[in-house]
């Protein structure tokens, strides 16, 4: 057997060990460099950067003709094009009118020598006669000659002559006039004439464009634009007559009465009627009938001669914020009811002073305007509903409607005068609002002279006295009825005994409603602190 020594066999094992160790070492140097050659280096990280905001810019958008076929050229060209269509179909449709009425010539009695006197003066029942000339416009709305225009350029015209657009003149009949709404119809010998269309004057907007076609101080063929500037105007605040005018910003002057104002469809939205003007000239603010209400007037005169309207029996005034807390209303709408007409529809119905409509026929109601001119255009014999408010709490009732009898107006009373028999009260340095007031008892002698029900109630005021709440506010001559407090029920006067006991009752700082009757008008007034 053969043995190698110790030393031999540790010398060879290290030797084998080292190698290993070093080929280790070899393949682990190889690996990490063919890592670092293969692998791509990984670049630090880049800072965040914020995404940048886009702010809208307004461009102007191309046009182009195979996108919008209407805009040929460009926008403000096809507008141009438009309005000249627009108004070429509209003014053949427009017509001067002339009409001529007689008025009795102006002479002066003292002017020459004393002969010249004495003749004039002898003649005096034998005064010449003028002619009156009125200029004005009309709306051709038949092709057989019917023409729309306004009332007070032909009433009482003893000639009506009408010209067309093309030059053609005309006599013309007059077949029928309303001046409450201030609407005549007129009638010429002519066929296939162009016409207007009516157009919807309930669905114009503030701020819509409009046209006023007529002929201003007789310059035929006129045509001014504006927008209309607002809607619902009553400028006279008349009781009596229909305005719900269209308040526009076209020129309308002297002539363009009777005329038409039109949309940007062509259509008839009013007629052209009125302007508030301190020089006779255009001020920018021009008034026309709403073609709602000229159509209505229109249709009737056409069927029969007149204008036939319905009729509810009620005399009524607005409602501001002082009167809402009065009333305990839930705002300053409607129209406070200050007297019935006894017989009436409304006095059938149960209807009262001091009620608030507020709707009328399913449709809200806005002011006394907007109520006469519903009732007036219901037909006679129609069951309306009616929704009112009495003393805060809301009703509703149902109301049959008669014709508008031709006299609903009274003579005016006689309030001038005074008594020397009468016993006046001076309510004095009473600390509220009815201080400084002067009254008297209503006797046999006063109720005649102001045309007042032997049975009516009330005091009457003589006078008021200046720095007292209720100066300017009441005015001599008017006769007081009845007191509203706030909250609470209606309080009759019918003596100054009775009138002075509740007055000394109201505090200095409250506000009340007064009831009066004021010439032919009557009314709720507010007296405040």
């Amino acid at each position: 057997m053969f043995f190698m020594p110790w030393g031999t066999k540790n010398k060879d094992f290290i030797l084998t060990l080292s190698g290993f160790l070093i080929a280790g070492l070899v393949g682990l140097l190889l690996g990490l460099s063919i890592f670092f050659f293969i692998k791509p280096a990984t670049s630090p990280p880049k800072p965040v950067q914020p995404t940048p905001v886009e702010i809208p810019v307004a461009r102007a958008l191309p046009v182009h003709p195979t996108e919008i076929g209407v805009f040929r050229h460009n926008l403000l060209e096809t507008l141009n094009e438009e309005y000249v269509r627009v108004i070429g179909q509209t003014l053949p449709a427009v017509v001067n009118i002339f009409s001529a009425r007689p008025v009795e010539g102006s002479i002066d009695l003292e002017e020459g020598n004393a002969k010249d006197i004495k003749q004039k003066r002898k003649s005096w029942k034998k005064s010449p006669i003028d002619e009156e000339t009125s200029l004005g416009s009309g709306i051709i709305l038949s092709s057989d000659g019917n023409i729309l225009t306004n009332a007070h350029l032909v009433k009482n015209a003893r000639e009506i002559r009408v010209q067309l657009y093309d030059g053609r003149r005309y006599e013309a009949k007059l077949l029928g006039i309303d001046s409450p709404t201030d609407v005549a119809v007129l009638k010429i010998s002519a066929q296939h004439l162009s016409i207007l269309n009516w157009g919807d004057s309930d669905a114009l907007q503030v701020g819509e464009q409009v046209f006023a076609v007529g002929n201003p101080f007789g310059l035929a063929g006129s045509v001014s634009r504006g927008i209309v500037s607002a809607k619902g105007r009553n400028p006279t605040l008349s009781s009596t007559s229909y305005e719900d005018f269209i308040q526009t910003d076209a020129a309308i002057n002297p002539g363009n009465s009777g005329g038409a104002l039109i949309n940007v469809k062509g259509e008839l939205v009013g007629i052209n009627t009125a302007i508030y003007s301190g020089n006779g000239g255009s001020n920018g603010i021009g008034f026309a009938i709403p073609s709602k209400l000229a159509k209505f007037a229109y249709a009737s005169l056409l069927a029969k001669g007149k204008v036939i309207r319905g009729f509810l029996g009620v005399e009524t005034q607005e409602v501001d914020e002082d009167l809402q807390q009065i009333f305990g209303l839930p705002n300053s709408e409607g129209a406070l009811i200050t007297k019935i007409e006894p017989h009436s529809p409304a006095f059938k119905a149960g209807l009262q002073r001091g009620d608030i409509i507020v709707r009328y026929n399913d449709l809200p109601v806005k002011d006394p305007a907007e109520l006469r001119i519903a009732v007036s255009q219901s037909p006679a014999g129609s069951n309306i509903p009616i929704v009112f408010y009495r003393e805060g709490q809301r009703h509703q009732v149902v109301v049959e409607i008669t014709e508008q009898p031709d006299n609903i107006s009274s003579a005016s009373p006689d309030e001038s005068g005074g008594n020397p028999s009468w016993k006046v009260t001076v309510t004095g340095d009473l600390q509220n609002v009815f201080g400084g007031l002067h009254v008297v008892d209503l006797d046999p002698i006063l109720r005649a002279r102001l045309s007042l029900s032997p049975r009516a109630n009330g005091i009457y005021l003589v006078d008021v006295e200046g720095g007292y709440p209720a100066f300017d506010i009441l005015y001599p001559g008017d006769v007081i009825e009845e007191i509203r407090r706030p909250g609470s029920a209606p309080i009759k006067i019918h003596s100054v005994a009775e009138f002075l006991k509740l007055v000394k009752e109201i505090p200095s700082s409250e506000s009340v409603a007064v009831f009066l009757q004021r010439g032919n008008n009557q009314m709720f007034v507010m007296l405040k602190p």
